[in-house]
């Protein structure tokens, strides 16, 4: 799986329920809070730590080194062979950045177990830079406005947003809507379901503290998305963004080692 077909599944709060989380340093297991993850890598936290236990522990354990999920979808917990490929200090404690090791002929059946744990739409998913938010508005039929909020991720399919809490005492699933943004200096606008609508404890993008949120899983009209115009500017900002994120990740590791 290519790094332009690999799938993304962002798992915060009420998603967690029922799976563990853990890091494995040679014989030493460390239980850890997940953030982001997908075909290629993870993003995960360690609560309450500081650099230096880190290193303590990653220098004396320069091999083995793997990601261990138990879940109830699992049969037996997954372990995934793993690298450090960045490590940042946030108030709460650590986020570090994984890659994945696995042989290529096993990216597929990788990819198939963690559908079973994050069951996610298949498309590129990629997550909006936190530094330059993208605003999304929605509105009915008549383009009377129902609701604001914030890109999360975007794919080709479709979109997630965070709004305030209460917006899903009146947008729900199967809510037919339009939505509304800018990409690139192109503005879109296509008519869209929403797929998914819940109240969730999420963990923001650059920290590890959960605050009361809704999300917003929205799925593009097939027809209006498959238009020239508008597929080629949802590609060209997937693509890019996901070329800026590669780029941020092989700069923390030249950095990091």
């Amino acid at each position: 799986m290519s790094s332009r077909q690999r799938r993304h599944y962002r798992v915060t709060g009420d998603d967690l329920n029922g799976i563990l989380v853990s890091m494995v340093f040679g014989k030493q297991r460390h239980d850890v809070h997940l953030l982001d993850i997908s075909a290629a890598g993870a993003a995960i936290a360690f609560l309450g730590w500081k650099p230096i236990q880190f290193q303590e522990i990653a220098s004396k354990n320069r091999t083995n080194t793997s990601m261990r999920i138990k879940a109830h979808s699992l049969q037996e917990p997954l372990n995934i062979a793993c690298q450090v490929v960045h490590l940042r200090e946030v108030n709460a404690g650590l986020v570090c950045g994984l890659a994945f090791r696995q042989p290529i002929e096993q990216i597929v059946n990788l990819d198939q177990a963690l559908l079973k744990v994050f069951n996610r739409r298949g498309a590129v998913r990629v997550n909006a830079d936190p530094d330059v938010p993208v605003s999304v508005r929605l509105t009915d039929d008549n383009g009377s406005p129902l609701v604001s909020g914030l890109m999360r991720d975007l794919s080709l399919t479709g979109i997630g947003i965070s709004v305030p809490a209460n917006t899903i005492k009146h947008i729900g699933n199967g809510a037919a809507l339009r939505v509304e943004f800018t990409v690139d200096n192109h503005e879109l606008s296509l008519p869209a379901e929403v797929r998914f609508a819940r109240k969730v404890t999420a963990t923001q993008t650059g920290d590890v503290v959960p605050v009361n949120t809704a999300i917003l899983g929205i799925e593009f009209d097939e027809q209006a998305r498959e238009k020239n115009t508008i597929n080629r500017s949802l590609a060209n900002w997937v693509m890019r963004r996901q070329r800026e994120i590669q780029r941020i990740k092989q700069s923390a590791n030249e950095r990091l080692f």
